[in-house]
């Protein structure tokens, strides 16, 4: 007799886990509430294609140069078209026509800034304070 109530019980205890682990299949995931934090070394968005289509990295030291933190946009052509990039002595912002031509860069570096701007037919033009 003990031992079918035991079996009985540990019949009943597994049912009650299979239960709770069908639930948890079916009820949709929630985030929890407050703000998260993502934390990581880069951060890659593909496309449903898989094709890269926004990346945030580090770019570590080399000789003479500071770390750098970088974030670029590409479109569906592969081609960067927006970047951002800073690092401790430096900042700069360009962006890159549809031709991969024309393209303007907004640099501060240091205590010098400077505005570059460049046409397809290889026209120029720097503005510098």
């Amino acid at each position: 007799m003990r031992r079918e109530t035991l079996l009985g019980a540990v019949t009943a205890v597994n049912l009650v886990l299979f239960a709770a682990t069908g639930l948890m299949q079916i009820l949709p995931a929630k985030a929890r509430d407050g703000t998260g934090i993502l934390r990581g070394s880069g951060l890659e968005i593909v496309d449903s294609e898989g094709r890269l289509r926004s990346s945030i990295s580090i770019l570590p030291a080399t000789a003479g140069e500071a770390e750098t933190v970088l974030f670029r946009l590409i479109p569906e052509n592969g081609q960067p078209s927006v970047k951002i990039a800073a690092s401790t002595g430096s900042a700069g912002l360009s962006f890159v026509g549809g031709d991969d031509v024309s393209y303007v860069i907004l640099e501060a570096d240091g205590p010098e800034t400077r505005l570059k701007m460049v046409e397809p037919e290889g026209r120029e033009k720097l503005i510098a304070p």
